[in-house]
């Protein structure tokens, strides 16, 4: 009886991670091939990025994109950019590659701008800046050159939108040691002491 139900729950267990498996990647492209856009984007401090996923296990799924804020170490508040499994009139995936750009702007009026840009439709945001004296940078989550593996029916963190983490020993600002340590993004506003910083995470399902 013990072997059936450690048989069992194995069973169980395989057919839960053979179901977040995929193989989806994901790959990111930052600025503009057009040299003339390119550089009116940094002339208007414009960061841009391309996030184009691949796999055939894209075709017929919904997807679920959002923003989370955090302030102070804790999360204070979560946007629902898009989900087209509510929307009638978004579709879901039908093709075995799926992408959409993102824009985002920290303006003289004390906000942020964001836009996230697919094929027929665009999605901005604002959100108030919390610490006027620095500025925010954009960092993907890819840790190498290779695209990312993201699984189907899990939020995944895609990017992240923060200010930098002050070296208490030089004095210097820097925003790699940010994205590129071992702590979870959930706990950077704690650990770097940041008090203001935006992830963006999507879902397959």
């Amino acid at each position: 009886m013990r072997n059936l139900i450690t048989l069992a729950v194995a069973l169980i267990c395989f057919s839960t991670i053979n179901a977040q498996k995929s193989d989806i990647k994901l790959q990111t492209k930052y600025g503009s091939d057009n040299k003339e856009l390119h550089n009116l984007l940094r002339f208007q401090e414009v960061e841009t990025i391309k996030l184009t996923f691949t796999g055939n296990d894209l075709k017929g799924k919904n997807y679920r994109l959002l923003v989370k804020e955090y302030t102070n170490g804790s999360l204070a508040k979560t946007d629902t950019i898009m989900d087209s499994g509510k929307f009638d009139y978004i579709p879901a995936i039908s093709d075995s590659v799926f992408e959409f750009k993102y824009y985002v702007k920290t303006q003289v009026n004390n906000k942020i701008k964001m836009n996230f840009m697919f094929d027929r439709f665009s999605t901005p945001k604002l959100y108030d800046i919390k610490a006027a004296e620095d500025k925010y940078a954009l960092h993907d989550f890819l840790k190498t050159s290779d695209p990312m593996p993201v699984k189907l029916n899990e939020k995944t963190l895609i990017m992240g939108y923060f200010l930098p983490y002050v070296d208490d020993e030089s004095g210097w600002k820097k925003y790699c040691d940010v994205s590129g340590s071992k702590h979870k993004p959930e706990e950077w506003g704690i650990v770097f002491n940041i008090p203001n910083y935006y992830l963006i995470e999507i879902m397959f399902e």
